[in-house]
């Protein structure tokens, strides 16, 4: 394998990135992953796509040996102004369109073992009515088989 080869947990990110800005959400392309800083209004609405845990368990015999890899990533739509958290509700429902647009969208491209899942959400709104901003965080889970010692190919 291609030794400069992304590890497959920023291959899946990747994916869902390049999914949702060809899906022409409100965000359009403003669509990141691992963003460190604060958005400034002039950057929503967005779409911040997040790198959470991944569990690893081992199957089969020999080395080297399967895994099956269950990595969770949140999805973080973002909004602001007026209606402001019916506009970040609405963002996320274009996110969860786009990514199970079909069966092939949500194993995305092959990537992943099975459809990626949707398990949780939880929205937010901080600020003043100056600077509302609106957040939907989707928990999202994608399970993909390795071979040990080579975390950037799919098997």
């Amino acid at each position: 394998s291609d030794p400069m080869a992304a590890h497959i947990t920023q291959q899946i990110l990747a994916a869902v990135a390049a999914t949702l800005v060809a899906a022409s959400t409100a965000a359009a392309a403003r669509v990141y992953v691992d963003h460190p800083d604060e958005l400034t209004a002039a950057m929503l609405p967005a779409i911040v796509i997040t790198c959470g845990p991944e569990q690893i368990e081992p199957f089969g015999m020999g080395f080297p040996f399967a895994q099956s890899r269950t990595l969770q990533f949140d999805i973080i739509a973002v909004t602001t102004g007026t209606g402001a958290a019916a506009s970040s509700r609405a963002l996320a429902g274009q996110v969860e369109a786009a990514l199970y647009a079909s069966e092939t969208t949500a194993r995305l491209g092959g990537l992943a073992k099975t459809p990626i899942l949707l398990q949780s959400t939880d929205p937010n709104v901080t600020g003043s009515a100056a600077q509302i901003i609106a957040e939907v965080r989707q928990s999202w889970q994608a399970v993909y088989h390795t071979v040990s010692g080579v975390p950037d190919a799919a098997a």
